[in-house]
């Protein structure tokens, strides 16, 4: 029974510690005194009567119980009181909280429009079942850098042996002639097999979508299914759209069904405006089915199994991939299968390589601008805590603990950072849109980028402004930590200079800040220097004086016969106009974003066992192609009439080609054949000069084909005249319509403005304007952060600065103790910055085109830009800190 008698003890000790007696209610104090006192008179000990009147009260663990129960309340309401204080401060300092809050805007404004973009393109699931269990497949020949997409026969096998997978669904998405009650346009269609919506999980808004039961070369062929827009934009949202007719490039086809408004298809790039069974794309080509090299004409989307890994599905498809390569060695012999995760494979599977390094770059862009405003916001408030140790040292010595004081400035520094994390998201409100118009090509107008605020931003928003509050406020908790209050009153409130630590931190930071911005304006540079050396480059073509006009034969139902009378007839019209000097007809031009590629099995030559024929670029094109793009040909001829049906194949190589496949060899006369061992022969009858194919990368191997011996339906007319192209396209627009009134016609541009587009120049653009806007804004950053402590410094001096001056020091003399200070800074920085920003551009060099990671000029423009600021920032206040007059100055101390 000993514990009874220590038992009082203990919670004497724990009513000190705590003081239980002040934090109980009046109510229950009353009650525990008068049963005390009870006992008392029974003739028990004090400590006896206090133990029995806790027994009968309810025990010691409900004293507790309330006791903490209080010591919450008091914690809420000092946490009122802190967040109170923190608001008036703010308010009785407008000027101090507008530049911070300023600055917090930029710097997390940028950080979450970046962050909205990628979440629109990568972030944001698809609205169907079960989205995080998608996965893109692709094909990829061994040796080789190009994915493909799927032949069906290759998708039939896997979807039927996968065993990882519970289920797999082809779709192609293709632009197409569509017609309807009286009008005509071009639409992104979807042709998908027959269970695409049934594996997704999608409903439909109205009637019904393509029946899972049903076969992929059924009747179903002949239905099509609306996107929820396209039913809205050409159809008015009326119900009885359900069983009418419309033309999908001239065939009828019967509408059965509309989508709901949340499915806007899985080509992440546009909304599907209409989907058709996967045999409206086959038509009548009986070589879809069965035809293993043919393999693009089917991308393919699969689910994972419930608790099977990405790694046991590639696994499964490794399997498979090479049991197709033992029963079909002729096509699948070196065949490799991809698996991505659905949202790293946005458009297509090749982005999921090219993504992480992108998004990496500009995020990490856009988090040297974070940290550039972190540091900026630490500076200034470093500065204002100087300013209020007065303040500081008051409210210790009236009570207030260390741990109080440290709670106040973080709780203080958090409300700036919720305000600035407020405007900066009204910021980046302003600038996703601006971002969207950004990043659309002007080639492209179908593509829907949709970088709305959904909770994903706003969270990321919150988490961004709860790091920059907290590491902001920590810096100073940890000064009000260590704060001394009996140094500043002993003082007397007199002006002291800083101590060295502090010193050592505000120059730090000042060094920091002036690195990042630095290394953010030679990143920045080395794009823009990207862009200019594409744009001033050597393309192997002559580009001005070109309009380009593309037109898809399909989309009006035209077959072979057809579309080769209508290129001739509108060739002809074309050229009988003034001022035209010549046509020709091509597939792809250089640098645009579509393009054949085939691989080349060189007569005479056996592959080696393991070993992938070359796959190689080629395009259609007619016989005036090289003389309309000034192209020149090394040796050989160029196509003539001659090169038609009833001659062999022939074909014209460029340089690299021709080194490529015939080194030392003169390469005229040589034969070749595409896709498969077994297709006609082409014989090589010229060689042309390289011209520039795709901008990121250098010399390529690409071969032209014939369109009298090759025919496809999507061409382009170039025209190449000697007035201003821009002025001659109302006239071959008007000849257009007058020989097809009902086919559509796009990209009708000038090839100045087509290399701009999606496949030349745009990613490069994208990328100078997005680096040189976080350039712009590390740099706006930092000369504020150097002014603010420049500022700071100069008025820290004042005393010493007028002693100096009535001692006989002249102006230039105080000036340059000043500057020279912070051009230590300012050079440091600019130092520290240059070497960050050449491991960045190392690490980004694949995304830096025509220009050295190491250019001299964009770490000298930007070195130089930077300390030029910086040090402008400096002069400012040190300039106004030599106009002191030295008898105020005193006096003030």
């Amino acid at each position: 029974m000993r514990w009874l008698y220590k038992l009082p003890l203990r919670l004497r000790s724990l009513f000190r510690r705590g003081r239980v007696e002040k934090e109980l209610s009046d109510e229950l104090r009353f009650h525990l005194e008068k049963l005390i006192q009870e006992n008392v008179a029974k003739g028990m000990t004090p400590a006896e009567a206090r133990y029995a009147a806790l027994r009968e009260l309810g025990g010691v663990e409900q004293i507790k119980e309330e006791c903490r129960d209080m010591r919450r309340v008091n914690w809420i309401e000092n946490l009122i009181q802190d967040v109170r204080y923190g608001l008036r401060m703010l308010a009785k300092n407008p000027g101090f909280t507008a530049v911070v809050v300023a600055t917090l805007a930029l710097g997390i404004g940028a950080n979450t429009a970046i962050f909205s973009v990628v979440n629109s393109l990568l972030l944001r699931p698809l609205p169907v079942r079960n989205p995080s269990q998608l996965t893109v497949l692709a094909t990829r020949i061994k040796g080789s850098s190009y994915l493909h997409d799927f032949s069906y026969a290759d998708f039939h096998d896997c979807r039927e042996e996968a065993n990882g997978f519970s289920n797999m669904a082809g779709y192609q998405v293709d632009v197409r002639g569509f017609a309807a009650e009286g009008w005509v346009d071009r639409v992104i269609a979807s042709f998908v097999t027959e269970n695409f919506f049934s594996m997704l999980g999608v409903r439909p808004a109205l009637g019904r979508l393509i029946l899972p039961s049903a076969a992929d070369r059924s009747a179903e062929a002949g239905v099509v299914v609306l996107g929820y827009s396209l039913w809205q934009r050409r159809f008015n949202g009326e119900p009885s759209v359900v069983g009418k007719k419309a033309l999908l490039d001239g065939r009828p086809v019967t509408i059965i069904g509309v989508v709901p408004k949340e499915f806007r298809g899985v080509f992440s790039m546009a909304e599907t405006d209409a989907y058709f069974p996967i045999g409206q794309l086959a038509g009548g080509d009986t070589s879809f089915w069965t035809a293993r090299e043919r393999r693009g004409d089917l991308r393919v989307l699969a689910r994972l199994k419930p608790g099977v890994s990405l790694a046991q599905a590639r696994a499964s498809l490794a399997v498979i991939a090479g049991r197709l390569a033992g029963q079909y060695p002729n096509t699948d012999k070196n065949l490799l299968i991809e698996a991505y995760p659905e949202w790293l494979a946005r458009p297509q599977a090749s982005a999921a390589e090219d993504w992480p390094p992108m998004v990496g770059l500009f995020f990490s862009l856009a988090f040297v601008v974070l940290l550039v405003a972190c540091l900026n916001l630490a500076n200034l408030l470093l500065v204002r805590a100087n300013a209020r140790q007065d303040e500081m040292a008051i409210r210790c010595a009236l009570g207030a603990g260390q741990a109080r004081m440290a709670g106040q400035l973080l709780i203080e520094n958090v409300l700036l950072a919720i305000l600035g994390g407020s405007t900066g998201l009204l910021l980046s409100a302003w600038l996703t849109p601006m971002l969207a118009r950004i990043c659309t090509p002007q080639d492209m107008p179908f593509l829907h980028l949709d970088f709305h605020l959904d909770w994903r931003v706003f969270a990321y928003a919150l988490g961004v402004t709860l790091f920059v509050g907290v590491l902001a406020g920590l810096i100073l908790a940890r000064r009000a930590w260590r704060f001394n209050p009996n140094v500043t009153l002993r003082e007397g409130g007199r002006a002291l200079s800083a101590s060295a630590g502090r010193l050592r931190l505000r120059s730090a930071l000042v060094v920091v800040q002036v690195a990042g911005s630095t290394a953010l304006l030679v990143i920045s540079g080395l794009f823009v220097r990207s862009l200019e050396t594409l744009r001033h480059m050597d393309l192997g073509f002559d580009p001005h004086h070109l309009l380009n006009l593309s037109m898809d034969m399909s989309e009006g139902g035209y077959d072979e016969g057809r579309g080769q009378k209508f290129y001739r007839e509108l060739k002809e019209r074309v050229l009988a106009l003034p001022g035209v000097e010549s046509a020709t007809y091509t597939h792809s031009w250089p640098l645009c974003h579509y393009y054949h590629l085939a691989a080349i099995f060189v007569e005479g030559r056996r592959i080696r066992p393991g070993e992938a024929p070359p796959e190689i670029m080629y395009n259609v094109v007619d016989q005036d192609y090289f003389r309309t793009l000034r192209i020149p040909m090394q040796r050989g001829r160029a196509f003539t009439d001659g090169d038609n049906q009833v001659m062999q194949g022939t074909a014209i190589i460029n340089q690299t080609m021709a080194e490529l496949l015939w080194p030392r060899e003169d390469p005229v006369g040589k034969l070749f054949r595409t896709r498969k061992p077994t297709n006609p022969r082409l014989e090589v009858i010229g060689v042309a000069c390289d011209s520039k194919y795709t901008p990121a990368r250098g010399k390529q191997p690409y071969f032209y084909v014939p369109l009298a011996q090759n025919y496809d339906a999507i061409m382009t007319l170039q025209v190449r005249s000697a007035l201003p192209p821009e002025t001659l396209a109302p006239a071959v627009v008007t000849h257009f319509r007058a020989l097809a009134p009902t086919l559509p016609i796009f990209d009708v541009r000038t090839m100045d403005q087509a290399l701009e587009g999606a496949g030349g120049f745009f990613l490069f653009h994208l990328g100078a304007d997005l680096a040189g806007g976080f350039g712009f804004l590390g740099l706006l950053l930092a000369v504020i952060g150097v002014y603010g402590v420049v500022s700071y410094a100069a008025s820290q001096r004042i005393h010493e600065i007028g002693i100096r001056l009535a001692l006989g020091a002249a102006e230039c003399d105080i000036l340059g103790m000043l500057l020279r200070q912070a051009a230590r800074l300012v050079g440091l920085g600019v130092l520290v910055g240059v070497a960050v920003a050449f491991s960045a551009a190392r690490a980004a060099s694949g995304l830096i085109v025509g220009v050295s990671p190491s250019d001299p000029a964009s770490y000298g423009g930007a070195s130089l830009l930077s300390a030029a600021m910086a040090l402008l920032a400096s002069y400012l206040p040190a300039r106004r800190a030599t106009k002191v007059d030295p008898m105020v100055a005193l006096r003030y101390e």
